[in-house]
């Protein structure tokens, strides 16, 4: 059972429009919160720190309808639902409806609205790195991530050594695998993972090639997609063992989308069992465990 926290009716005064006159003149805006949050301890202990400031969540509506004018309420909905759950760790999801109640259509006596819905999720990354300084790789691209908006590093392996895949010869790889807590729809996550590689500097002139930093997007919760551009989950996951290795140290139970068999099932049904070895261990020193001085 999920619990929920509902504002409803909030009635403000905004300038969002696609219309000259939408802007100069403005017009009236009802917005609608409802907020999945744990409210057991709440209702227990009977504390405010257990549950959501309603009178927060007001003012933060507030702001953004009654602040700069957007020419959509869906770019106001969004926004709304990013600063809430930017705020309070404890809602899981947001969804927000933002109504015109008098919206400028020739001949319309009714309202429109738009309702979105963003949720946190966890996800797990597969990062690599053979070229150059390769520990300064997978840091980097560490604290890109964790300044990614509305993402955090939550969990990460320790770094595995492992020898190259496939039939060009290079270095040995840096891997490990990392969980993330997100508000980025998949796609979405998939082009920032992209973007951080361009930074830094991934070139992909030749397939398994060497690379300065590679991001995979392995689970992203309990989501399924094969299009031409993302697969979830990814389809490798079962056959690489520089993948199962670290994702076994720091998500052993988690049952992998589609294929109904954890992680550490996978690891034990694959037959290479060599080629992974430790290269830093997690100790819980430095910001995620493994790059303390």
């Amino acid at each position: 059972m999920t619990d929920r926290i509902r504002l409803e009716q909030m009635n403000f005064y905004g300038y969002h429009g696609a219309l000259p006159e939408e802007n100069r003149l403005g017009q009236r805006f009802t917005a609608d919160v409802t907020l999945a949050v744990d409210l057991y301890q709440a209702s227990v202990t009977d504390s405010l720190g257990q549950t959501i400031n309603y009178a927060a969540v007001y003012k933060m509506v507030r702001e953004i309808i009654e602040g700069p004018p957007c020419a959509l309420i869906e770019t106001v909905a969004g926004r709304i639902a990013d600063r809430i759950l930017s705020a309070f760790a404890r809602v899981s999801s947001c969804r927000v409806r933002i109504t015109k109640p008098d919206p400028p259509i020739p001949g319309s006596t009714g309202q429109v609205s738009v309702e979105v819905e963003r949720q946190r999720v966890i996800a797990y990354l597969g990062l690599g790195s053979n070229i150059e300084d390769r520990k300064s790789y997978l840091n980097r691209a560490l604290g890109m991530l964790d300044a990614l908006r509305l993402t955090r590093v939550v969990r990460c392996s320790s770094i595995y050594e492992t020898a190259p895949v496939g039939p060009v010869r290079q270095s040995d790889f840096l891997n490990m695998v990392v969980g993330i807590e997100t508000v980025l729809p998949a796609e979405v996550l998939l082009e920032e993972l992209q973007n951080i590689e361009k930074t830094l500097k991934r070139k992909r002139e030749i397939h398994w090639g060497p690379r300065t930093i590679d991001l995979d997007l392995l689970v992203y919760g309990n989501r399924q997609l094969n299009t031409e551009r993302l697969s979830l989950p990814h389809p490798e996951i079962s056959r690489r063992a520089f993948v199962l290795v670290p994702f076994m140290e720091i998500a052993p139970h988690l049952v992998i989308p589609g294929i109904g068999r954890s992680v550490l099932e996978l690891r034990q049904m694959l037959n290479e069992k060599e080629g992974v070895s430790v290269w830093k261990k997690n100790n819980g020193e430095g910001k995620y465990g493994l790059f303390g001085s």
